[in-house]
């Protein structure tokens, strides 16, 4: 299995994600348009990219944590879309919380291009994980 993992939003959720699969031994690829979040993840450790197509190219496995089903489109399928470059038979897990009938669209056109889709929502901000404790 490959060690390289991509992160598209690295907001409240995406940088804790992004940060546990760095400390996990992951090489974690991260796309945001904050640049300045970015500068830090990759001061971090991380590799910034510009683009999610850029990102596409590096990884078999891409987390989109963005907030909903227009911008988890556009990283996939808008201009410079991770979609267009990611290899056969790569994952796409979204965790952006939308309709279930989108995230069903998604998955037919993911496999359109034979990639996968993992639809896997998170909910409870950045602090929920804490409160189970």
């Amino acid at each position: 299995m490959s060690k390289n993992v991509g992160v598209i939003g690295l907001g409240a959720m995406g940088l804790g994600v992004a940060r546990s699969l760095l400390r996990a031994g992951f090489k974690v690829h991260a796309c945001d348009v904050r640049k300045e979040v970015l500068d830090k993840f990759a001061a971090d450790g991380g590799i910034a990219c510009a683009s999610p197509a850029e990102m596409g190219k590096a990884v078999d496995v891409i987390i989109t944590l963005v907030v909903n089903a227009a911008q988890t489109d556009t990283v996939l399928f808008g201009e410079n879309g991770a979609a267009s470059t990611l290899k056969p038979g790569s994952v796409v897990i979204s965790s952006a919380t939308v309709a279930p009938d989108f995230a069903v669209a998604l998955g037919q056109r993911l496999a359109e291009k034979d990639l996968l889709l993992l639809d896997a929502p998170v909910s409870g901000g950045a602090r929920a994980p804490h409160r189970a404790r």
